[in-house]
């Protein structure tokens, strides 16, 4: 790994940590910090650690991707981290689309009777309309294009790299 790799490392998780404390504060970084998101009646109570991961993760990936994408792939490092951070990526999108479909099971099975005592009178009750099926699908076409590009992005390397013999 040559010194211009390290400090693009290195200067990528700085840019990330100060990111971070500009989000959370300085009280974010502790471990026993929480981000609590509130949804209908259910508040979410995420640990700070979660989101820091899905943030560094994302820009890891947006960083390595414009630095491979503007070497066209001629970078064996910048090339790997790419790929480590797409993986990554995909890992911590299968995670949040686990929360939300666990969401979606939960609103998609809400039915609201009247008191037993009222006899037949039907409630005035009109659901809001639901786009959490949308964000899920959007998801799903997500990973099918992180896979496509971490492949295509295996292919190139692969293609480029050129061994000392």
């Amino acid at each position: 790994m040559r010194k211009k790799e390290i400090f693009w490392l290195i200067g990528t998780t700085i840019f990330v940590l100060i990111l971070n404390t500009l989000i959370f504060g300085i009280d974010g970084l502790k471990s026993d910090s929480t981000l609590d998101i509130n949804v209908h009646d259910t508040y979410y109570v995420i640990t700070n650690f979660h989101v820091i991961l899905l943030i560094g993760v994302l820009v890891f990936f947006a960083i390595y991707l414009v630095r491979t994408l503007r070497r066209n792939f001629k970078n064996l490092t910048a090339n790997l981290i790419l790929m480590i951070s797409t993986i990554l990526l995909i890992l911590v999108l299968i995670g949040i689309d686990s929360i939300l479909n666990a969401l979606i099971r939960q609103t998609t099975s809400w039915t609201i009777y009247p008191p037993l005592s009222a006899g037949e009178v039907k409630p005035d009750f009109k659901p809001k309309k639901n786009n959490l099926g949308l964000l899920s699908s959007i998801l799903f076409f997500t990973h099918i294009f992180l896979l496509i590009l971490l492949a295509f992005c295996g292919f190139e390397t692969g293609r480029n790299y050129k061994r000392n013999e």
